[in-house]
Formats: structure tokens, sequence, C-alpha cells
């Protein structure tokens, strides 16, 4: 509702007691419940498809250690990658200052490639959902075989972010309201496939399953 109310700018307004527009201290509140409930869905799925562990009732089981260790590694993951494609950015794009369409498109390819990394390193996180260990040697060792797959699952997903993205902003300037609305329905579009490709990831290149 938030993200509704205030346009696609919400997460990016700084909080200010003495500005009328500016959004509520609850944002905070909001982005914080919006990350447990990623999260919770994130390890509720893994489990369900890996597991076959069904819900006793309407709402999964909240396991609250295995959600704080899921976080935790995600963490992890995300700064060793994250961090990389950020420094690399970085330099490709203030190498290509005097070329901005190019940069913009250098800039995009170190998001492939870092997005492509992090699903190298990926399965360490249904792992720790379902409650066994994986390092991040094994993890890259067993996706080796599925690394061009992944290369253009990345391209395809990466490439379809930032049209939704820049078309969500486009509305967003003209329709605030509607542009709100699109981009958080972006926003868990992109959690939820992330996360099915995740499962997917991890049960053929961890536990071969085939993919059917």
């Amino acid at each position: 509702m938030a993200l509704i109310l205030y346009g696609p700018d919400y997460f990016l307004m700084d909080f200010d007691p003495g500005n009328p527009n500016s959004p509520p201290a609850s944002s905070l509140i909001f982005q914080l419940l919006t990350m447990i409930a990623t999260l919770w869905v994130a390890v509720a799925w893994h489990r369900f498809v890996l597991l076959e562990e069904y819900p006793n009732g309407v709402v999964p089981t909240f396991y609250g250690g295995r959600i704080l260790a899921y976080f935790g590694y995600g963490v992890l993951l995300g700064l060793v990658v994250g961090l990389a494609t950020v420094f690399v950015a970085i330099l490709v794009g203030g190498a290509l200052f005097w070329a901005p369409i190019l940069a913009i498109a250098a800039v995009v390819v170190v998001a492939i490639a870092g997005s492509w990394a992090f699903y190298r390193l990926s399965p360490i996180l249904p792992a720790c959902a379902i409650g066994n260990k994986i390092g991040m040697k094994e993890a890259w060792a067993a996706t080796k075989p599925l690394s061009g797959s992944i290369l253009g699952a990345m391209v395809v997903f990466v490439g379809t972010i930032f049209a939704l993205a820049l078309l969500g902003a486009f509305i967003g300037g003209l329709i605030p309201m509607l542009g709100g609305v699109l981009i958080l329905a972006i926003n868990w579009l992109y959690i939820l496939l992330g996360i099915s490709f995740l499962t997917t990831l991890y049960g053929v290149a961890v536990e071969d399953r085939p993919i059917d």
C-alpha cells in the first residue's frame, strides 16, 4: 500500500518529519516485513519442492532458524558477488563515461555476469533451507555443467527485468499510482521467478533430478 500511495520513488525518499510530502517512518517497518515475508516464502517453497513438505494449513510453517540462516547466507553471497559486480560496473562505467550508450550496455553486461556468478553459487541457499550444508566451492563445482544454460537464462532474466523496470518507471512518471502497482508486481515476479530458479537449479545440479 505504501508503494502504491507514494509511487515508485517511495523507497528512495528520505524521511523528513518537517516535510508533509515525505513517507512516514513506517517505511522501515514495511520493508522489514516485506523482507521477512520474502524469506519465509523462499524457505517454504524450497522445502515444498525439494522435501515435498506440505503445509498443515493455508500458511506454511515458519522455520525461524532456517529463515535466519537463509538470510545470513544470502547476505554473504550478496557481499561476495554484489561488491565485485558493483566494483567492476563502476570501473567500466567510468572508463566509458565519454560514450553513455556504451557505458549502459557495458553495465548491463556486468549485471548479467554478476547474476550468472550469483546463481553459480546459489545452491547454498536451498541447501540451507532444507537443512543441508554446501560450501561455495561445492556449489560452484556442482553448477559447472550448467554454466552455459545459467548464462542464457540470465541474459533473458536481466534483459526482461531491465525492460519491465524502465516500463514501470515511465508509467510511474505519468501515473504514479499505476507505476507503483506495476513496480510492486515486477518486484514480486522477479522474486518468485528467482526462488523457483534457485529450487530447480539445486534439484538438477546437486540432487541430479531430471527437468520435468
